[in-house]
C-alpha cells in the first residue's frame, strides 16, 4: 500500500513519518504523548529483543496501574531504508495503543513545538525531524514502519 506521509528529513540517523488522515495497522501508529514518562508498546512481536525487569508498573491518568515485566528494543525503517532503534521500550501486555514519550524525547535532546494543530519535533541542532498533524480527537499520531525479526531474549 502506498501511503501519504509528511516529508521529514534524516537527522542523526532518524527519519520519522507522520500520518495524513490514513488508517494504518495499529502496530505502526505511535501516539506522541506528553504525559507518559516512557515509550510503551503492547505488541510483543514488534520487539527486536526483550529483557525481563524485576518489578515495575505504569500508571495511567485514570489511576490504573498496569504491571510491566519486560522492556526492550524496537527497530523501525526510515524512508531511505536505513534502520533505527528505540531502546528501553516497555512491553505492556494488552496496551491497545503504542506510545512515544515526549518527555523521553526531550531528555534525548529533542524539542517539541506545537502550534495551529501541528506538532514539530526538532533534533538537538534545531533541525525538523517530523511534522505531525493533530487528529480530530486532539492526538498526535506518528507512523513508524517497524522492522520485525525473530524475538531475542
Amino acid at each position: 500500500m502506498e501511503e501519504d506521509t509528511n516529508l521529514v528529513e534524516e537527522v542523526e540517523g532518524i527519519l520519522m513519518m507522520a500520518n495524513e488522515g490514513i488508517t494504518l495497522d495499529n502496530d505502526m501508529v505511535w501516539y506522541l504523548d506528553t504525559g507518559d514518562s516512557n515509550h510503551m508498546c503492547g505488541h510483543k512481536h514488534l520487539f527486536l529483543d526483550i529483557q525481563e525487569i524485576e518489578d515495575g508498573h505504569v500508571s495511567f491518568e485514570d489511576s490504573a496501574k498496569v504491571p510491566i515485566k519486560e522492556r526492550g528494543k524496537i527497530c523501525f525503517s526510515q524512508k531511505d531504508k536505513r534502520t533505527c532503534t528505540m531502546e528501553d521500550v516497555y512491553y505492556v501486555p494488552n496496551l491497545k495503543n503504542n506510545i512515544l514519550s515526549i518527555r523521553r524525547l526531550v531528555e534525548k535532546g529533542y524539542s517539541i513545538f506545537m502550534k495551529d494543530g501541528m506538532l514539530h519535533l526538532k533534533d538537538k541542532s534545531g533541525r525538523v525531524v517530523s511534522h505531525v498533524d493533530m487528529t480530530s480527537n486532539r492526538m498526535f499520531k506518528l507512523n513508524l514502519k517497524i522492522k520485525t525479526l525473530p524475538l531475542r531474549r
